[in-house]
């Protein structure tokens, strides 16, 4: 691991201390000497960051090295439309863009291209690279027809990729299957004979979250006709008779009347939802391909103004499907605390989220 610019600096002070014939230098804390040692260390830490990458992705074979090459993938000429049909010109590659023998190994070719032209056709904007190996599905005392048929289930010995663009600032597949096809031949074109490398870009999986959130009512806004709805929602235990009947009356009369939009907002400012706003903002940092993890969202709730107790109630999630299939089923993972979803992040344009909005003001209840 490369060392900080202050590491390499100290060390050539010590150095400097043990050399006599520099003891005459002043020591002033604008000496010129002192500004090198400044210079020479920077140039230092700049060479060490360049070999601690080289050694990361220098290498083949690694999953780093894979990560590497998708994020380098260039799909499609950005210059140079066939008038015909107004598609990028195609030099005889199947991502219109041609692949070259250059320096030892392959390249695109972006000769008279600019930097902004060379960073657009680099689609790939999030990439995950990982693989099971065998000793995963070798355990002990397990049937061997059990063992086989985890190492095919598996897929053990494949490289599986995911990869991802940015459309409108959001996370998106990209185009399947002309870019996943042009980025498939890329990497077999690349990778090492044998290998066998499974590549995906998917939809963002699907996930509903229902909360119970005890928030400040001198901060966040609740319409007072909606408290008692809420508070018999957010009840975990069966309802009393009366209980039931009261909610099937709101229920009923929200079609009519639908609840306050308003709920949940703050008092000085209609427009901010800081429930709302701290959930999506979480989802939105969560690595690609990282875990989504229950605690690490209700801890961001809790930064949020006004928010008192926000209790995660019920998580569901279900993989995309293509928009001609049918929707699958939202699946309860509520028991788990953390997984990670299976395009590598979450579709923003469909999670749904249920919050009960509940006055922080138990306290004074009777106990």
């Amino acid at each position: 691991m490369a060392r900080t610019i202050a590491e390499i600096q100290n060390e050539i002070l010590i150095e400097k201390g043990k050399q006599p014939s520099l003891n005459g230098l002043t020591d002033s804390k604008t000496a010129i000497w002192k500004l090198w040692t400044n210079i020479v260390a920077t140039a230092i830490w700049v060479h060490e960051k360049i070999v601690e990458k080289n050694a990361l992705i220098s290498r083949p074979h690694t999953l780093n090295w894979y990560r590497e090459q998708a994020l380098n993938f260039h799909y499609g000429k950005p210059l140079g439309q066939d008038s015909s049909n107004g598609m990028p010109l195609d030099p005889d590659s199947s991502n219109r863009m041609a692949l070259i023998w250059k320096d030892g190994s392959y390249q695109f070719d972006t000769t008279n291209l600019t930097e902004d032209e060379i960073e657009q056709s680099k689609i790939i904007k999030h990439c995950a690279v990982s693989e099971i190996d065998l000793g995963t599905v070798l355990k002990p005392n397990k049937e061997i027809e059990e063992i086989f048929s985890d190492y095919f289930h598996n897929k053990v010995g494949v490289v599986f990729i995911k990869v991802a663009t940015v459309k409108e600032g959001k996370i998106s597949r990209i185009d399947v299957p002309n870019e996943l096809f042009a980025l498939k031949e890329y990497i077999a074109k690349i990778k090492d004979a044998g290998n066998q490398v499974h590549i995906t870009s998917d939809q963002g999986d699907r996930l509903k979250l229902s909360l119970n959130v005890y928030i400040d009512p001198l901060s966040i806004f609740i319409n007072p006709k909606d408290i008692e709805y809420y508070q018999l929602k957010s009840l975990s235990r069966a309802l009393e008779a009366d209980e039931q009947a009261k909610l099937t009356k709101y229920e009923e009369d929200l079609l009519k009347k639908p609840l306050d939009p308003r709920n949940g907002s703050l008092i000085l400012n209609e427009k901010t939802f800081p429930v709302l706003d701290a959930i999506e903002n979480h989802l939105k940092n969560i690595e690609f391909n990282g875990a989504f993890v229950k605690t690490f969202l209700v801890d961001a709730i809790q930064k949020a103004p006004g928010i008192k107790i926000p209790i995660l109630t019920k998580t569901e999630t279900a993989w995309a499907t293509n928009p001609s299939d049918k929707p699958e089923d939202l699946t309860d993972v509520t028991k788990i605390e953390y997984f990670i979803p299976n395009a590598g992040y979450f579709d923003m344009d469909t999670l749904q989220v249920e919050v009960n909005y509940i006055p922080y003001t138990f306290y004074r209840d009777k106990q």
